[in-house]
């Protein structure tokens, strides 16, 4: 299939009018588009995606009418963040008509419904005698695609038309709000902030951080990922060698790194939204292993950055040895990786040859340093130890015994995580990261 990229809003509506998938310019992000009225057309984009029937999508509508012609009832909240924000990057959660297939909201009865804030697909729906149901146009939990470039990557040859409408001025998705027993609840943080919202309605505004069940497009904990491994909320990020490294902001000394990314240069959260999905884009395009992310402020639309940023990042550990370090060494390395615990899975944690890396030392030291401290000699509950204090704290690193290869945790432990869902990196006494690639098993003479 040849996949045309054009301004052409009439071949645009020609091919939607067949049942077609075509890409679609928002304010927000590049959408998947087909006919929201027709089952068939509906799960083309579900097939293309790989995505998961059980995750509602977005309706795009003209405005309030078109959403009115739908049976749609607009409670009074509804209509006045219609009038200040629409068209624009705010989705509401409105009870759903039996218009709308069960597809389009996996079931549930309530549709997701906005008007984007683009000319040429404002021109489209004027156009268009259906609404368009329309996720981010990139395979299911990838990136999200903010010019046409990006999604000719992901389907060259799978649709057969992008309307070309520039780089997306937003760059995130849109805010999701809805009514609950009464309150108003963002079910996903986007370009419209909680404070933007209570200024109009004069209510205060709930955030729902947690469902079971997906019960508004982009809720799954893992979503909007690179391929490549990506760990957030750096205050510094090192500048590793086989890192793409983004910041917020320039610091005041350029760094000398090849792969240094910034995403505001007015040290602003909404430039750095609308530079985020093409900066990561900008990531996986590079010669590098894995991704490290400056911490976003979260005033404003930095809480959306945040829930975007957790969401692509991996399950990530660390893990150190102590024999080859000096106790200065260790702790430079500890905080150069702004480790915050350390679990112990020594099973004899007293050190002769190196006293101060013996429990009672080291935990005493570590303590004094900020740094919270276990032991876990037991390595068949290893998983749910993890799991509980990643509740916690941000950054943890295993610590093994350098001298004991056989019980070394950098390699078969290693292995298992990885399995288990988890990105190992290994931190080398010569400052320096390496992602652990699962499994290896590599021979003795071969093992750092």
């Amino acid at each position: 299939m040849e996949t045309l990229v054009s301004k052409d809003v009439e071949m645009a509506a020609t091919f939607l009018e067949r049942g077609e998938v075509i890409a679609i310019p928002t304010e927000t992000v590049y959408g998947l588009a087909a006919n929201g009225l027709s089952l068939e057309a509906v799960k083309k984009i579900f097939l293309l995606k790989n995505r998961p029937f059980s995750d509602p999508l977005i309706l795009h509508v003209g405005g309030m009418e078109a959403v009115e012609a739908l049976g749609i009832s607009l409670p009074l909240w509804a209509r006045q963040l219609i009038h200040r924000f629409w068209p624009g990057p705010l989705t509401l959660l409105l009870p759903k008509s039996s218009l709308i297939p069960e597809i389009v909201t996996a079931g549930l009865p309530r549709v997701a419904v906005r008007a984007p804030n683009h000319p040429l697909t404002q021109a489209l729906l004027q156009r268009l005698p259906f609404p368009l149901a329309a996720p981010s146009a990139n395979p299911f939990g990838a990136i999200s695609p903010t010019t046409a470039e990006h999604v000719y990557r992901y389907f060259a040859g799978k649709i057969p038309f992008i309307l070309e409408g520039g780089e997306c001025e937003a760059g995130i998705e849109s805010t999701i709000i809805g009514e609950e027993n009464g309150r108003l609840l963002i079910y996903r943080p986007g370009v419209v902030s909680k404070e933007e919202i209570e200024k109009v309605i004069g209510e205060r505004v709930f955030t729902k951080s947690f469902s079971p069940k997906p019960e508004v497009p982009g809720q799954f904990p893992r979503h909007y990922a690179p391929r490549k491994p990506l760990l957030y909320g750096w205050q510094s990020p090192p500048l590793e060698p086989h890192a793409s490294v983004v910041l917020f902001r320039p610091p005041s000394s350029l760094p000398s790194h090849r792969y240094v990314h910034f995403l505001s240069y007015e040290d602003n959260v909404e430039e750095a939204a609308s530079r985020l999905y093409a900066t990561l884009h900008n990531c996986e395009q590079e010669p590098t292993e894995f991704i490290l992310v400056q911490t976003i402020p979260l005033d404003g639309i930095g809480e959306a950055l945040n829930d975007r940023l957790r969401r692509a990042a991996t399950p990530s550990l660390f893990t150190i040895g102590h024999s080859n370090h000096r106790w200065e060494d260790f702790m430079d390395l500890l905080r150069r990786y702004e480790i915050a615990a350390i679990i112990d899975i020594r099973k004899h944690p007293y050190s002769p040859k190196f006293p101060h890396f013996s429990q009672s030392f080291l935990q005493k030291d570590l303590y004094e340093n900020g740094i919270m401290y276990e032991w876990q000699p037991n390595l068949s509950n290893l998983v749910q130890k993890i799991e509980r204090i990643s509740k916690g704290y941000e950054r943890i690193a295993l610590l093994c015994a350098e001298g004991e290869p056989n019980r070394c945790h950098r390699f078969r432990l290693s292995d298992e995580l990885t399995q288990a869902g988890y990105t190992i990196f290994h931190i080398l006494p010569e400052k320096r990261l390496q992602l652990h690639r699962a499994p290896i098993s590599l021979g003795l003479e071969e093992r750092i």
